[in-house]
């Protein structure tokens, strides 16, 4: 019986869960290897548990460890720097263990797993400990596995509140970092940027980079200022022949100016993420950031700016003026004319900062996403007057705003200034019959309520047409509706009957 060609079982493993596709390796030879790829293309490595310890096993194939192509690492096992006893030490006295062969940890792990099957009268944990006797032992597995990794192209590091990586039994987490490497992304104490980001890291095609700093280790800022202006931005620097994608963040807030205005200029950057603290001081002076636009006006494509609150006091402040602020002097001056999309999806990124850089970014957009903070109609209209008042304002244009109030007047509004609006996605807080500022009075939030305010605004609907709207896909993200099967079935044929030129409802 002939057998199918490897690419047919291929497009029916697009059809399959991943769950599934992980357990089907004794189907076929094609199934082995797609299930192979499903179990092993992307692995964590952070708590020594009896997974953990079985991949490290399983990686010593060369047959296997081709397939890992996404990898995250996350050094839970290593001793607390804070004292409190690690796995390794709990129930152990303390003993001099003379550091061990690989072949002799790997003979150990699989005793281990033999008396697995042979005893079930100690905790599989303990047992397993047993052989991984000291963290030294599971680094020197680590740093030999990692670097017997051919094809990972994304790799994740998690390396804070956890001892430097200058003084690990081993700098292990270095051995990832090879030519083949897409993305890197860093989320780590400021202290381990030398160590991990050394001059002589062999990084050549680097094209997306993620960074996000824990400053609070470091408490000298004029030692916080040497480390950002002396090591981090060039290391960044080191990529700028290939970086593409470009995202960083702060836990804390923390100056970052001496980062920004010393990295040098990436040509082919088109892709920036900024977050920035809510609590002053945000990113430091904000001068830093707009050189680093500057820089790089001729080159990008997509900016997204968050607001965001991880580390700090934990205190958000009454009043989002000192951000504003901070944003107005970042982007002040700034031309950016290669612009094609910006986003400032974010609960916390003031409302009035979002409608200033759709005002000085608009002359060239084609993408817009302004979500998290509700938006009025005013605020609405605002922002589409900015759009259709720009240069490029005959472009396709997608845009996606929200939580908003959806009413048919929002509807003729967006029809009637965005002509050329391609892709529409709205953010529902809630379905009105009327105009916007009426339906901010308090209303009946119960079911049977909601249902006569859908009702309303469908039947408003049904009597509108909007013949020179170039609409072609429109989506409503609501939690709102009482029966959903009903009301999106009633909604998407009122939305078709008054849109011609409308494709997709979702």
């Amino acid at each position: 019986m002939p057998t199918l060609p490897h690419s047919v079982w291929l497009n029916v493993a697009r059809y399959l869960p991943a769950l599934l596709l992980r357990d089907l390796y004794a189907v076929n030879h094609s199934f082995f290897e797609i299930a192979m790829d499903c179990r092993y293309r992307q692995l964590i490595f952070a708590y020594m548990d009896l997974r953990m310890v079985k991949n490290l096993v399983r990686l010593r194939d060369p047959a296997v460890a081709k397939r890992v192509q996404i990898l995250h690492v996350y050094p839970g096992f290593l001793p607390d720097p804070n004292g409190a006893p690690s796995l390794f030490d709990q129930g152990k006295p303390e003993c001099p263990v003379q550091k061990r062969s690989f072949l002799t940890l790997l003979l150990d792990i699989a005793n281990t797993f033999l008396e697995q099957r042979n005893s079930l009268s100690r905790h599989p944990k303990y047992r397993m400990m047993e052989a991984l006797r000291k963290p030294e032992d599971v680094v020197q597995i680590l740093a030999d596995v990692l670097a017997g990794l051919p094809n990972v192209t994304d790799y994740y590091v998690t390396w804070h509140g956890l001892p430097a990586i200058a003084s690990s039994p081993a700098p292990f987490v270095v051995s990832p970092l090879r030519p083949n490497l897409r993305k890197l992304s860093l989320n780590l104490s400021l202290e381990n940027v030398q160590s991990l980001l050394s001059p002589d890291s062999d990084i050549s095609r680097l094209e997306e980079f993620h960074l996000c700093i824990h400053s609070e280790s470091v408490y000298d800022e004029h030692e916080r200022s040497y480390v950002l202006q002396n090591h981090l931005a060039p290391a960044i620097s080191r990529f700028q022949s290939t970086l593409k994608t470009l995202v960083i963040s702060s836990w804390e807030p923390t100056d970052l100016s001496p980062l920004f205005q010393n990295i040098d200029c990436i040509p082919n950057l088109d892709d920036l993420s900024i977050n920035i603290p809510v609590e002053s001081c945000h990113l430091g002076d904000p001068a830093g950031l707009n050189a680093f636009l500057q820089k790089h006006q001729n080159s990008l494509r997509c900016l997204r700016l968050r607001a965001s609150q991880y580390g700090g006091q934990g205190i958000i402040p009454a009043s989002l003026t000192s951000l504003y602020d901070w944003i107005c002097k970042a982007t002040d001056s700034v031309e950016l004319p290669k612009l094609r999309v910006l986003d400032t999806a974010s609960s916390l990124f003031p409302i009035e900062a979002s409608l200033l850089c759709v005002q000085r970014f608009s002359g060239t957009l084609t993408s817009l996403s302004i979500t998290g903070v509700y938006q009025s109609y005013d605020c609405v209209a605002e922002t589409l007057t900015h759009l259709s008042n720009s240069p490029a304002g005959e472009e396709p244009l997608k845009l996606r705003l929200g939580p908003v109030l959806l009413s048919p007047q929002l509807v003729d509004l967006i029809a009637a200034r965005i002509p050329n609006l391609h892709q529409l996605e709205l953010l529902v807080r809630k379905i009105v019959p009327i105009d916007a500022d009426a339906a901010s009075s308090p209303t009946n939030n119960s079911k049977s309520s909601k249902s006569k305010q859908i009702d309303g605004f469908i039947f408003a609907m049904e009597s509108r047409r909007y013949p020179t709207w170039r609409l072609h896909q429109l989506s409503l993200v609501t939690d709102i509706l009482p029966d959903r099967d009903h009301y999106e079935a009633a909604l998407g044929k009122a939305f078709f009957g008054s849109i011609p030129s409308l494709h997709c409802f979702t």
